[in-house]
């Protein structure tokens, strides 16, 4: 199944530069990345409900050029219609 994530989710939790590392701490997106298919991944494993939505929660190093501590954020994942009508799993900021 295709997996989307939301550009704000991207921007929040993945986007990291050299500038990024230079400032705050090392990290990479690949890193950044992997960690959100990872805990991602396992939220789907270990849920045992039901519905088109799940909320799960990780540690990310904000990205605001003084930040060196991880901060959990939540994000949620949805299954929905892809531009064709295929499933489509897609990860964005959580909203209540």
């Amino acid at each position: 199944m295709p997996l989307a994530l939301t550009a704000a989710a991207w921007n929040d939790c993945v986007a990291w530069t050299d500038a990024d590392s230079e400032a705050q701490v090392h990290q990479d997106q690949s890193g950044r990345l992997y960690d959100i298919l990872f805990v991602g991944a396992y939220a789907i494993r270990t849920h045992r409900g039901g519905g088109d939505r799940l909320d799960f929660s990780l540690y990310r190093v904000p990205r605001d050029g003084r930040s060196t501590e991880p901060e959990k954020v939540t994000l949620s994942l949805i299954v929905g219609s892809g531009d064709d009508g295929e499933p489509v799993m897609t990860i964005l900021p959580h909203q209540d």
